[in-house]
């Protein structure tokens, strides 16, 4: 299944950092791909997904927040 933005924040959540979390976490993840379960792939993929499209993520983030936070 190919990783689309809404699965990527399902999976990381919207609020990651990009230089103090994310990518240390997708190169750990990396190091030895064959030990990790298929959850810890998929974050993996999510990670790499999200970190080539960063802005388009940031975006995405504000928008789910505001929308959480604009519920009646």
């Amino acid at each position: 299944m190919a990783m689309t933005m809404e699965r990527a924040i399902e999976i990381l959540g919207i609020n990651r950092t990009r230089e103090g979390d994310l990518k240390p976490q997708v190169k750990a993840l990396g190091m030895m791909p064959f030990l990790n379960t298929m959850a810890q792939n998929e974050e993996r993929e999510a990670g790499q997904f999200v970190l080539r499209r960063w802005d388009a993520y940031q975006a995405a983030c504000n928008a789910a927040r505001d929308a959480r936070t604009h519920r009646p």
